[in-house]
């Protein structure tokens, strides 16, 4: 099967297949994205996977790789599609992290995330964004798989949207199932799950969308355990939608997060000498890190504004005055996933 006649929705009953559909093709711009299909032997639901919407999230790209090379179309109930990569030309584009850590496509300067549901006249990014909401658009699930960027080290939850239809059900099911300890969920009012991102235009379109958090973005290399706890999150789910056989491991605790996002900021400048991390749980004026001079003196302390836990430290070391350093959550109430 060519790229140019790839289509994930003809491959047969009980085969897999894995291709390339064009992005752009001009003399401006050319270059495609991978697809990988697993077609089961039963008829059920379509599930999307997707890594690379941010090309530096690496977990999400291994994860995605991973299961498409794992499941079995005999023991499959639907469709399992696996997008590897979105942003394409941003995984190849080797040049400056602050360019590429940023989401956007080094072709045109566009975040492919805010380019949803995509114009198949527009810039290579809202072609892009096309392509892949063509697929959602035709599913019942999606999950996106995130890791974390470069500069940044991500307390693993979920995230899911609130959009005011009958499928928000669906979605929270597919986030506390997913089988993490936290659960974060999201409105069209906040950015990461406005209008013009992929999981809100998926919603939108009928397809129930997530967000697995997984992953230490500064680490290139990603941790087998993250890889994993995508892996694990998205049998969970097709578990749950009777598309593998089984029941969903359950968590211990799950809880939910508060939407209200906390930042802190670096009191003055100099170095930044982390003392939390992601996942930790703080109190109200507790020191979560140091400002240094060169010297070894300590020229401020980072206090936490609440009691929360951490969802991200920005693992930078030279800092100035104002530099984010951390953002924090509250943690709100069970989930009742248990």
């Amino acid at each position: 099967m060519s790229k140019e006649s790839f289509d994930p929705f003809k491959v047969g009953n009980n085969e897999k297949a894995f291709g390339y559909i064009d992005v752009v093709d001009n003399p401006s711009a050319r270059y495609n994205m991978p697809v990988g299909v697993v077609n089961g032997a039963k008829e059920g639901p379509t599930i999307v996977v997707t890594g690379g919407l941010y090309p530096t999230e690496y977990y999400g790209i291994e994860s995605a790789s991973r299961l498409y090379q794992e499941i079995d179309p005999a023991k499959l109930s639907g469709r399992f599609i696996a997008i590897p990569v979105i942003n394409m030309y941003g995984l190849q584009f080797r040049g400056p992290m602050k360019l590429i850590s940023t989401g956007r496509n080094p072709i045109d300067m566009l975040n492919i995330n805010n380019s949803f549901p995509g114009d198949e006249n527009g810039k290579p990014s809202q072609v892009n964004a096309k392509r892949v909401y063509d697929i959602l658009s035709k599913s019942d699930y999606h999950i996106d798989f995130r890791g974390g960027d470069l500069p940044e080290s991500h307390l693993q939850h979920t995230i899911y949207d609130r959009i005011g239809s009958d499928i928000d059900d669906v979605a929270e099911t597919m986030a506390k199932a997913a089988g993490y300890k936290y659960v974060l969920p999201g409105t069209p009012e906040i950015g990461h799950t406005s209008p013009s991102t992929m999981i809100y235009e998926a919603m939108n379109a009928g397809c129930a969308s997530i967000i697995t958090e997984a992953g230490l973005g500064y680490r290139e290399q990603p941790l087998e355990k993250y890889i994993q706890a995508h892996i694990d999150a998205t049998y969970n789910i097709m578990k749950e939608f009777g598309m593998l056989e089984g029941k969903p491991e359950k968590p211990e605790k799950q809880l939910y997060l508060d939407m209200e996002w906390v930042r802190v900021a670096a009191p003055v400048s100099g170095i930044f000498v982390a003392i939390a991390d992601h996942g930790d749980i703080l109190k109200e004026g507790e020191v979560i890190g140091l400002i240094k001079g060169l010297d070894g003196s300590v020229l401020g302390e980072v206090k936490s504004p609440i009691d929360g836990i951490v969802h991200t430290m920005l693992p930078r070391r030279i800092v100035h005055v104002n530099d984010s350093l951390y953002t924090l959550l509250r943690i709100a109430d069970e989930t009742g996933w248990v």
